[in-house]
């Protein structure tokens, strides 16, 4: 018996495995967007501390040169050699200063962290402040020597580079202040292209993971789903054929499920002995000498001979020696006897040991008892043997129910023609035999119309037997026709109330097996109501629906303990009729429900999925 679980396993493999490429690719898209835009800002801000910073020394380079305008304008004449110090040192720090810098903006300083990666712009503004910036500068340096070869020189000799200095220098600074703001701007339009790059990789991430929702995780929960349907409409068909092969093979499934799961603490492998390399012991631990009694001899003993009732022969010996020869391990369980001739199971594991010339110099013996896990799984087998012993039993218990109901119904139909149509005939015969025309012939007259009516009673009776075993009906026109002749029949035979109700599509037509077990169940139900409850009144209602057909058969009779049926299959008590109608069900794989309570009733339910058994 195959179960065909899923039929598309291996386009639904290849289908997840195209999702989870797709998957992993939508990933790796979204954490390299992550991975570039960290980079990017990260070096935007280390190139904001270094625009900030090339902003401060460009404004500082203004303020230098109004420094040093300043010290040539506070040159004079007469001053004391003590003044004109002052303004020569204040001169030659704030000159050095301002010429490091102004050559650091434009070539880059590594000591005044500045890159000097000046764009074009920033470039010419230098080339026009230039000119202005050498005047001033050499002016400078020219009143700087000569204050330093002599304090007290003459105004007249510093006047002239002085007057240079004024005049360059109201163009220096509107250079100066050109450039700072063209650092300025530069400075936020790298923030804005940043801004700018920024959302653009938010809108590449979010239109990834739409993508990955529209393509990714919507198939997946597409394809999950269809999974999941088809694991369930599996599972139908797998209980649908379960109950085909019937409890015995039930109770062996569930034996072999239990007899897995057994589970016992697994002992942590302890050494037992160990051997040369031929295999002959040369140590063996307390913990086994403890288990077995064996010690260790003067006398060589080969490793197979320290298990006692193992059986162990040379062959095995041999194996051993190959595999360890070879610098594997050997691996398997034996079975043995202790000191106190008990059966025992190890766990057994032979490695070898190396030398530092990668030679098998010695075996170690390694072993973990598992005697706890054997013995449970030998009792869950005595259990498993057991229960299937109970379930073969049960099951000769139930085939005799059925060939005794079987012999039942047998008797019904042979009481049914002997006492009714048997009885029928034989009156016929002597009424038949008592006409005599020739002497009396109103009598005879009279004679025929009784057997007339007689033959009359005969028909019906004959009719009566041949619909209870095969309504011709039910064949004819169907489920809902067949009870409703077989409801206003029976309601002629009996003075109670029978009451037959139809809802929905009553036009359809199911497998013929099917009707007669439904058929069956039901004439059972009412048999069992005119017989057992003395109502005054019973109906029948047959609901079909867009997947289920529903009949119920509701009395208002003395009703009866519930307990009686609950062990129906094994227990002859709870009556073979309950019996009977349970196992069709089973068989039509519908669900059967008798609800009764002692002076309120009874109610029986019967249901069947006839979505995948109507034929229309």
């Amino acid at each position: 018996m195959t179960l065909a679980f899923n039929p598309e396993g291996k386009l639904t493999f290849n289908r997840f495995s195209k999702l989870g490429m797709w998957y992993i690719l939508a990933l790796s898209v979204i954490a390299t967007v992550s991975i570039i835009g960290q980079f990017l800002i990260q070096n935007h801000l280390e190139n904001q501390l270094s625009d900030s910073h090339v902003i401060n020394v460009a404004g500082r380079q203004r303020m230098l040169s109004q420094r040093i305008t300043k010290c040539a304008l506070l040159l004079k004449a007469g001053q004391g050699g003590g003044e004109r110090e002052a303004i020569l040192n204040e001169l030659k720090t704030s000159l050095h200063t301002w010429i490091i810098a102004h050559n650091g903006l434009q070539q880059g300083n590594d000591s005044m962290h500045l890159p000097g990666n000046n764009s074009a712009e920033v470039r010419a503004m230098f080339d026009q402040i230039n000119e202005h910036h050498t005047a001033i500068r050499e002016s400078a340096a020219l009143i700087s020597n000569k204050l330093r070869n002599n304090l007290n020189v003459s105004y007249d000799s510093l006047e002239a580079p002085i007057h240079t200095i004024l005049q360059h220098q109201h163009a220096f600074l509107d250079g100066m202040n050109q450039i700072v703001y063209q650092f300025d701007s530069e400075a936020k339009q790298k923030i804005a292209r940043l801004s700018k790059l920024e959302y653009a990789l938010l809108v590449i991430s979010i239109v990834v993971i739409l993508l990955e929702i529209l393509f990714v995780f919507r198939p997946t929960a597409i394809q999950v789903n269809k999974t999941v349907n088809q694991l369930t409409a599996s599972e139908k068909n797998a209980k649908k054929l379960s109950k085909e092969i019937g409890e015995l093979y039930a109770s062996l499934e569930k034996s072999y499920e239990d007899l897995s799961h057994v589970n016992v603490p697994v002992e942590t492998p302890k050494i037992y002995a160990k051997t040369d390399r031929g295999g002959n012991i040369v140590f063996i631990s307390d913990l086994f000498t403890e288990l077995t009694g064996q010690e260790l001899s003067s006398k060589s003993i080969p490793l197979k001979d320290i298990f006692p009732g193992s059986h162990l022969n040379g062959d095995w010996m041999d194996e051993v020696v190959d595999r360890l020869s070879d610098g594997n391990a050997w691996q398997g369980i034996i079975r043995y006897q202790d000191r106190y001739s008990k059966d025992r199971w190890v766990d057994l594991m032979i490695v070898p040991a190396l030398n530092e010339q990668t030679e098998v110099e010695e075996w170690l013996v390694l072993g973990a008892d598992i005697t706890l896990q054997k013995q449970a799984e030998q009792n869950m087998r005595d259990k498993s043997k057991a229960e299937i012993e109970k379930k073969i039993n049960q099951q000769k218990f139930r085939s005799v129910l059925i060939l005794e109901g079987q012999e039942e119904e047998r008797k019904r139909l042979a009481m049914d023609i002997h006492d009714g149509i048997g009885q029928m005939l034989t009156s016929l015969k002597f009424q038949i035999e008592s006409i005599d025309l020739k002497k009396n012939e109103d009598k005879a007259e009279h004679k025929l119309s009784e057997i007339q009516q007689l033959i009359n009673q005969v028909i019906k009776e004959v009719r009566r037997v041949t619909f209870n075993l095969k309504p011709t009906v039910l064949g004819d026109y169907g489920l809902p026709a067949a009870l409703n002749v077989f409801i206003r029949e029976i309601g002629k035979l009996t003075d109670m109330q029978l009451v037959y109700h139809m809802e929905g599509d009553t036009g359809f037509r199911l497998p013929q097996k099917v009707e007669n077990n439904i058929f069956r169940i039901i004439q059972e139900a009412i048999n069992n109501a005119i017989k057992y409850s003395d109502a005054s009144k019973i109906e029948v209602t047959l609901r079909m629906t867009d997947d289920q057909l529903i009949i119920s058969v509701n009395d208002n009779g003395n009703g009866f303990d519930e307990k009686l049926v609950e062990a129906r299959s094994v227990n002859i008590e709870s009556g073979r009729g309950f019996f009977n109608m349970y196992e069709r069900t089973e068989y039509i794989n519908g669900h059967l429900d008798i609800k009764s309570t002692v002076g309120k009733g009874t109610i029986v339910l019967l249901s069947i999925p006839v979505k995948s058994l109507a034929t229309v």
